[in-house]
């Protein structure tokens, strides 16, 4: 009976450990964070995740909303430019998909602008390699 009891209680424990910190999948992990090298950049991070010829991005920017919904932020929108596969575009999320890019290795300037293309001052830009 003790050691049933013993074996319970030992079993019990091993199982309590293993819910603390699940593992993400890997197809669905981010494999960058892009984090701010200066102080005026801290706000903005930025992860994006490479899938074929695709890039997943997903911008966090406080106290900038991309829609008309949130009121006290400023509003603004995302622009993606590619000196390297000739590439402007313009989104309105926060999270967004780049399609299409060309094989080979592109530098993505990413940048928050405001009313009229006005620069916010928060921009990053990165490397993906489409293979």
């Amino acid at each position: 009976m003790k050691k049933i009891i013993f074996l319970s209680v030992c079993l019990l424990i091993l199982l309590s450990g293993c819910k603390e910190k699940m593992p993400e999948p890997e197809s669905f992990a981010f494999t960058k964070k892009a984090e701010a090298a200066n102080h005026e950049n801290k706000d903005l991070s930025i992860k994006h995740m490479v899938q074929g010829n695709q890039v997943y991005i997903e911008c966090i920017v406080p106290n900038v909303t991309f829609t008309s919904s949130k009121k006290g932020a400023e509003k603004g929108k995302i622009v993606v430019r590619s000196n390297t596969g000739n590439l402007y575009k313009e989104y309105h999320t926060a999270a967004f998909v780049v399609k299409n890019l060309p094989k080979g290795v592109h530098l993505l300037n990413v940048e928050i602008v405001g009313k009229n293309n006005k620069p916010l001052g928060m921009k990053k830009q990165f490397y993906v390699t489409i293979q």
